[in-house]
């Protein structure tokens, strides 16, 4: 009697292990995909929701629908950021430049935008302060981020993108580019 209960439960917590595996598989939400594959996302998901809260209070300013934007950090890596941008650059080619606004958070001062100009030139941007969109701090570290503002003018798909791991980043692109291609239909 006792092994038949126990045969009866172990059988229950295979089919809920199971029903569970399959309903997550089967998940197709663009957000969850690029979350899960970005393991830099998942250990920082912390900082999401702020960026995403901070967004609501400032969307009406800086809100443009269906549009990918970059908020934009002065880092220490110099090298890294070219990287990004050259990979950002890349993927603007392929979409085009009205699809891309970066927010950078320099200081407005003369010597930041002579540097503005001069890193930014391909691109669309506007330099807005630090204090009004939000820049996650992350391991100690001010991070720039993507996002994806949608038709409603809503925040989604938030991604930091990880210097050693340039493939993310093109995957979080193409997923973009498959949310423009949808919006233009």
């Amino acid at each position: 009697m006792n092994s038949n209960k126990n045969l009866i439960i172990l059988s229950c917590l295979l089919i809920l292990f199971l029903i569970i595996y399959v309903f997550s598989r089967t998940r197709s939400n663009r957000y969850e995909y690029i979350s899960t594959d970005n393991e830099l996302f998942i250990t920082n998901i912390s900082a999401v929701p702020d960026i995403i809260r901070n967004f609501e209070n400032v969307k009406d300013i800086y809100g443009k629908k269906n549009t990918l934007i970059f908020r934009l950090v002065n880092t220490s890596c110099n090298i890294c950021l070219n990287k990004l941008l050259k990979e950002l650059l890349n993927f603007q080619e392929e979409l085009g430049k009205e699809n891309i606004l970066i927010f950078p958070a320099y200081p407005n001062d003369r010597i930041s935008r002579i540097q503005l100009s001069a890193d930014l030139e391909k691109f669309n941007y506007l330099n807005i302060p630090r204090d009004s969109l939000l820049i996650p701090v992350v391991d100690g570290e001010e991070k720039s981020y993507f996002a994806w503002i949608n038709k409603e003018g809503e925040i989604d798909m938030v991604f930091l993108p990880d210097k050693d791991k340039p493939q993310q980043t093109r995957r979080y692109f193409q997923e973009v580019k498959k949310l423009i291609n949808e919006t233009k239909q």
